[in-house]
């Protein structure tokens, strides 16, 4: 197979990686990045000709263009997970779209939809990990990739590809809940992965390079730990088990030993190329910090191994296209022919007119037998769909009660509102500050009724001057019976 490019770029560089497949194995032969504003730290990104820096670095190279795969970052895509009533997996794309158009925030028609099913049980509601992207988006790689000379032949989103390289690396560890941490440039993807499947992302930007010290890094530690309390929130309760920081050296394994010990969760070092076949180039001149090419890495081994990936802007999952009605047609054509040459043969040629009109009726009836089979499964499923989008909460509904039974400003302030569904209709995660333990029992007093569940999360001492603790709560909703 010939040469095969992966690509990635933000403001200030552009990381490629070229492999083929050789045999039953990938063999990477080139791993580089090229600085795009070396010299310019306040250079606006659209100053920056990305497809011509790409170009330039490929040229001196000696790499041929052509198809490529590229990755996007989660900071440039909109991400939901979903859920939707019991379907078959030939029905997702079109649920998914449906449900995608009511609960994203812009997403249109023209939005490229795709999605990652999750693990759910048999017979329940189906739960995805929807991304959608802005056609502007897509117009502005597809742009940059013309000016490099490349065709993009997948858009695949970053922290999925790097999750299938370790999932491909150690498939010993698949059963663990893993915490995947990728440092790029600018930007740290963490990915959550469970079962060999990406369950929980986050991106969060670098504005320090946490590799330079405990001080540098604490941001860093901040964000792991709010990925970890989300990650097991969305999970039921589900804790992460271990997380893997990608690269190696010194500098990765000093902060992989802080994280540790900072988290109490076992923490190990992530070598991308390592398990890989690589080029005696490549070899003899490694890139200097190996993780931020996991993503890379991850997309070429799966395309070269044919083993599909995650999210593909290019080519989401789709229903399956209807099976060919031609042999059908051609059999009915024959046997009309047949019919045809017997009528000549026995000297029925005056009523060949009036049995090529009834087999014509025939014919156009069994056929709008079939439309009319699928128009009763179209009505069925908007049925279904109805009857569980009628059972939804109000959440506007739901948050005008809570500003009206919330104590005064004075007394509380609500930090943070995250809405979630639930088994039995849905929850709200309330975090905030309270100026006295008493005012937090007046509010859950309030807030619980007969279609209201109040269940604390506990509260802390607050550093704050007005406001003595810090406290969370679930309110958990009950729909409305009609």
């Amino acid at each position: 197979m010939s040469q095969l490019l992966a690509v990635e770029w933000d403001s200030s560089e552009a990381r490629l990686a070229v492999a083929s497949a050789r045999g039953d194995h990938v063999v990477v032969e080139q791993a580089f990045s090229v600085k795009l504003a070396a010299g310019k730290p306040d250079a606006a990104s659209a100053e920056i000709d990305v497809g011509a820096q790409i170009a330039a670095a490929l040229h001196a190279r000696g790499i041929s263009r052509g198809d490529t795969l590229v990755a996007v970052g989660r900071a440039s895509i909109e991400l939901r997970q979903l859920s939707m009533p019991p379907a078959p997996d030939d029905e997702l794309p079109e649920l998914v779209r449906f449900q995608a158009m009511r609960e994203f925030n812009e997403l249109d028609e023209h939005w490229l939809l795709d999605f990652v099913p999750m693990q759910s049980a048999a017979e329940g509601p189906r739960n995805v990990l929807a991304a959608a992207i802005d056609p502007a988006m897509v117009t502005q790689i597809q742009q940059t990739c013309e000016k490099a000379g490349l065709k993009p032949r997948r858009l695949i989103l970053r922290p999925c590809a790097a999750a299938s390289l370790l999932d491909r690396a150690e498939p010993a560890e698949r059963a663990k809940l893993r915490l995947l941490i990728d440092l790029l440039a600018e930007e740290a993807d963490l990915t959550v992965m469970a079962d060999g499947q990406v369950v929980f992302l986050r991106t969060t930007r670098v504005v320090e390079d946490p590799l330079a010290g405990a001080d540098q890094a604490a941001p860093l530690l901040g964000e792991i730990r709010r990925t970890i309390a989300a990650a097991q929130n969305q999970l039921g309760g589900r804790r992460v088990e271990s997380i893997v920081l990608c690269g190696r050296g010194q500098p990765q394994a000093a902060l992989a030993k802080l994280i540790q010990e900072s988290l109490s969760i076992p923490t190990t070092l992530f070598d991308p190329f390592s398990g890989l076949s690589l080029s005696r180039e490549l070899e003899e001149a490694l890139p200097d910090l190996p993780g931020r090419f996991t993503p890379l890495l991850g997309m070429l081994a799966s395309e070269l191994e044919h083993t599909g990936h995650a999210i593909d802007f290019l080519h989401p999952r789709r229903r399956p296209p209807p099976p060919s009605r031609r042999k059908k047609y051609i059999a009915a054509g024959v046997a009309a022919g047949v019919l045809v040459l017997g009528y000549l043969i026995y000297g029925r040629i005056e009523r060949s007119h009036l049995e090529d009109e009834i087999a014509t009726l025939e014919a156009k009836s069994n056929s709008l037998k079939g439309e009319v089979a699928e128009a009763a499964k179209v009505e069925k499923k908007v049925a279904e769909i109805s009857k569980w989008a009628a059972g939804d909460i109000l959440w506007l509904e739901e948050i005008r009660k809570l500003s009206e039974r919330c104590p005064p400003s004075k007394e509380i302030m609500l930090t943070r509102l995250e809405i979630l569904p639930s088994v039995n209709g849905g929850e709200m995660k309330l975090d905030g500050l309270a100026a006295l333990p008493a005012t937090i029992g007046d509010m859950e007093a309030k807030l619980h009724d007969k279609s209201h569940r109040v269940q604390p999360k506990g509260s802390s001492t607050s550093k704050k001057k007005l406001y003595a603790l810090e406290f969370s709560e679930s309110v958990y909703v009950e729909p409305e019976k009609p």
